[in-house]
């Protein structure tokens, strides 16, 4: 399954029975969720038709929430069908997940345990304050957003007919569409700074200070910030990479 299709089935349930508490919607699917003594961090295996969940018992309310998310995900995102997700076996166990080594894009994490952090991280923290934290819908940062949408329009433009000069394949109009290509994203530039000083005010956070407001870990909100851009919401365009360096008085 996708993991948007897996948002959509997980929504319809937390939307049927009142609540996104994951033990609750574990229950629904049928899915057993068993608390574990050993060092374990978690499991998930199908015995015959039953899925069972095993959770460690000593991890913090913020770990355990997260990482039963991360087995639920593995259930509904249908990994034990796959043959390398469980290695000929009925079970997979996670032994350390979220290992600080294991980016969001990193290549030594699997796509399986890639799309169970994104689905853990969706449902274990709450959208609403990523979008109050980034400033989604702050006026300025709209602004901005919308301004680097123009920027990137405008470059690629740019960049089509000055490759088309350097080869000679472009008209005398055509020059002169580029030189005023060149001017608008001159100005586009001057106004990305103006805006980038006024974001400083607005009381943004970046992403370490996110996770630390939310007591969890940089890398959690990274994978939050990725199941909201599947979700639709235009974070990439946010740039908090960019805001990073705005609070840090760095030039843009």
């Amino acid at each position: 399954m996708q993991i948007t299709e897996s948002f959509k089935k997980i929504d319809k349930i937390i939307k049927k029975i009142g609540t996104d508490n994951p033990e609750e919607v574990a229950a629904y699917l049928n899915y057993e969720i068993i608390m574990l003594s050993s060092s374990l961090i978690g499991y998930i295996t199908r015995i015959k038709n039953h899925i069972f969940i095993g959770i460690n018992k000593n991890l913090s309310p913020i770990q355990k929430k997260f990482d039963e998310w991360h087995e639920i995900g593995h259930g509904i995102l249908g990994h034990l069908k796959e043959f390398d997700f469980t290695q000929n076996t009925n079970c997979h166990l996670d032994l350390s997940l979220l290992d600080p080594s294991h980016q969001l894009n990193s290549k030594t994490i699997s796509k399986y345990e890639r799309e169970a952090n994104i689905f853990a991280a969706e449902y274990s923290v709450e959208t609403n304050k990523i979008l109050e934290m980034t400033g989604y819908n702050n006026s300025v940062i709209q602004q901005f957003r919308n301004l680097k949408a123009a920027q990137q329009q405008l470059r690629r433009e740019y960049e089509k007919l000055l490759f088309a000069i350097q080869n000679k394949k472009c008209s005398e109009a055509q020059k002169y569409r580029l030189t005023e290509y060149k001017k608008e994203l001159s100005k586009l530039d001057e106004k990305e700074k103006e805006l980038g000083d006024e974001i400083s005010q607005c009381g943004v956070l970046s992403i370490p200070e996110i996770a630390h407001h939310l007591d969890t870990n940089s890398i959690i909100i990274e994978y939050k910030l990725e199941a909201m851009r599947l979700r639709g919401y235009n974070i990439e365009g946010v740039e908090l990479a960019t805001y990073d360096k705005v609070f840090k008085q760095e030039a843009i």
